[in-house]
């Protein structure tokens, strides 16, 4: 069943806005600022780094996503390549490893930050309960609700701002000279302690998982009115909108915080309730903008990225059962229930900071056979739409495979150089503590292509078996 042409520029803006802003920037504020060395300076300019990082990707991603006017993104694209097994491969991978944990990692903060609310004790089987609970309300309306992930969008955009906006006005009256921002001590001779900024590179690969969201355009290009301008005008609007936000949310809360406060904790722990500074009725009131915050970033999720699991049925890389839509809201609710599915395995299974990790290093190998599929079908088919003068395109393609260079860099040290430098003693036990989920993850990458082989082979003659009846 075909799914209708329902959201326009705003719809889709605030979609975008959604799914990216907050739940990251709470996600991984903590650790950035680690990264960072406490240092105000390197932290703002990790967010704008970060912002450079996506934004060749993005300028790339506009190209095939309105020449052909299909959701699925990359998907869809490597599927018109007749790269059978590589759209295959691509497929499962962004769903298991990309859709799966951006909605896990906001299942596990928001239970977590509920969990300090009420004063429940941490990583419970409760706490995970709540999560997945709530994720599956969530979806659970979009589905039987009809326009309430329109609605919805826009209600959680303003519910999105509360949180950054209280901390502006906290900024205003407990913000002094103590704080990261303008202690002498911290934001002194920079260049010695980062050797030349190379800590920058970990710091902001970091926040290019604030940035995920920023492409939802591309995922539901079918379901968009005149994806021609709403498509480029959100890509490209949502990444600096957002950029702009973090650096101002960020030079707020160096304002408030005292130097080593915010460093530590779970990561799942929000920046507001480590602050000394601040009344227990800020710190209260943070959270509750802050489940808020999440709830709406769940909410945009589900919508944008279910929509991989629907093309995927359509194009028989899993059971075309999951093409159904429900209808009352014609929402895909197979597909949105086997994506919630996969992301309560997570929830049930990782910490948060394993589910980041796993998102990031999947978003690198991606984006590598994303990129080699633009480059050729702006090659070879005679249907795409070049935007882009030639000079621009080879200069967008090796910005973004230097991007991707940099970012494997920055998780290869957050995954495996950082913790093995922290240990006061190496053991193989500390040892594979580190590397058995990584290399768990390799080997699903890996098997997928055998299955994707077998499968394709088995499509190939059943229809030739119907070609001869």
């Amino acid at each position: 069943m075909k799914l209708n042409k329902k959201y326009g520029f705003w719809t889709v803006l605030a979609t975008t806005l959604t799914a990216t802003i907050g739940s990251s920037i709470i996600i991984t504020f903590g650790n950035t600022l680690f990264m960072s060395g406490e240092n105000a300076i390197l932290m703002i300019l990790a967010w704008i780094f970060g912002a450079i990082l996506v934004l060749p990707e993005a300028f790339l991603m506009i190209e095939p996503s309105i020449s052909y006017q299909k959701s699925g993104t990359g998907y869809s694209w490597l599927k018109i390549c007749n790269w059978k097994l590589m759209a295959f491969w691509f497929g499962w991978i962004l769903v298991l490893f990309v859709s799966a944990t951006s909605l896990a990692s906001c299942c596990t903060a928001m239970a977590s930050l509920f969990r300090q609310l009420v004063g429940m004790e941490a990583n419970t089987i409760w706490e995970k309960l709540i999560g997945v609970g709530i994720l599956f309300l969530i979806g659970g309306s979009q589905i039987l609700i009809k326009n309430s992930s329109r609605v919805t969008q826009f209600i959680f955009l303003v519910a999105k701002i509360l949180p950054i906006l209280l901390i502006i006005i906290l900024a205003f009256i407990y913000g002094s000279k103590d704080g990261i921002l303008t202690n002498p001590e911290i934001n002194k001779d920079f260049t010695k302690l980062y050797l030349s900024t190379i800590m920058l590179i970990p710091a902001a690969t970091l926040t290019g998982f604030a940035y995920s969201g920023t492409e939802t355009a591309t995922y539901i290009t079918e379901e968009i009115e005149n994806p021609k301008k709403t498509v480029p005008k959100t890509v490209v609007g949502g990444v600096i909108i957002v950029m702009l936000i973090y650096i101002i949310y960020t030079i707020a809360l160096l304002s408030i915080a005292k130097p080593g406060e915010l460093i530590g904790g779970s990561g799942e722990e929000t920046i507001v309730s480590k602050l000394s500074v601040l009344p227990n009725w800020a710190k209260i009131t943070f959270n509750v903008f802050a489940i808020i915050l999440m709830i709406g970033s769940i909410n945009a999720l589900v919508l944008f990225q279910s929509r991989l699991v629907f093309k995927l049925a359509e194009e028989r890389d899993i059971p075309g059962l999951f093409t159904k839509t429900h209808k009352r809201t014609n929402q895909p609710y197979l597909a949105m229930l086997l994506l919630m599915a996969f992301a309560s395995l997570y929830v049930f299974s990782h910490t948060l900071t394993q589910i980041v990790s796993s998102f990031i290093f999947a978003t690198i190998l991606l984006k590598t056979l994303l990129n080699l599929s633009i480059i050729n079908l702006r090659k070879n088919d005679p249907e795409y739409k070049k935007i882009y003068s030639k000079s621009m395109f080879i200069f967008l393609v090796i910005a973004s495979f230097v991007t991707i260079l940099i970012t494997l860099l920055g998780i290869l040290y957050m995954m495996f150089i950082q913790p093995i430098m922290s240990m006061e003693e190496i053991t193989f036990v500390k040892l594979w503590a580190i590397i058995w989920q990584p290399l768990l993850m390799l080997f699903i990458v890996i098997i997928l292509l055998p299955i994707g082989y077998y499968k394709n082979k088995l499509q190939e003659k059943s229809s030739k078996n119907i070609k001869i009846k």
